[in-house]
């Protein structure tokens, strides 16, 4: 049985609005008149050499980090055995990104001087996301079981 399920409800619930955030950064990378931005100066961040890695938006990373919470959301409710796999899958690829995240918003303080409100909104979740997968891996790893308590 695996508990826990506010938590989890909570990562996915997170999860959801970073993929569309993601994803309107991604469209709006290839349409740049598309970007609206009410808080600072996304335009700067996004034009930025910082913005690509191999030519790739950094956003399309964060979609698929975004899509693999929610699927491996669903395979810990789904699965049970699989629980403790996808739990510990989830908080590194989390964890990475929180960092990895925070990494881009010094850049966009300290080096591109321009804040990018869809940049810091997505930061957010995923800091959001990173607690809630830390507390159902805590839970687990207390349990010593394969269930999330």
């Amino acid at each position: 049985m695996i508990r826990g399920t506010g938590w989890q409800t909570a990562s996915l619930a997170l999860a959801i609005p970073g993929l569309l955030v993601a994803g309107y950064l991604t469209y709006s990378h290839y349409d740049t008149g598309a970007l609206v931005c009410t808080i600072g100066d996304c335009k700067t961040v996004q034009n930025s050499p910082y913005a690509e890695i191999a030519g790739i938006p950094i956003s399309i990373l964060g979609m698929g980090m975004y899509l693999a919470v929610i699927g491996l959301g669903f395979l810990r409710r789904t699965r049970p055995a699989w629980a403790s796999t996808a739990t510990m899958a989830a908080f590194a690829l989390v964890l990475s990104g929180a960092v990895y995240a925070a990494y881009l918003t010094y850049l966009e303080i300290a080096v591109i001087e321009a804040i990018c409100q869809w940049c810091v909104t997505s930061a957010v979740l995923t800091l959001g996301i990173l607690v809630a997968e830390g507390v159902l891996l805590w839970r687990f790893l207390g349990a010593g079981e394969s269930e999330i308590a």
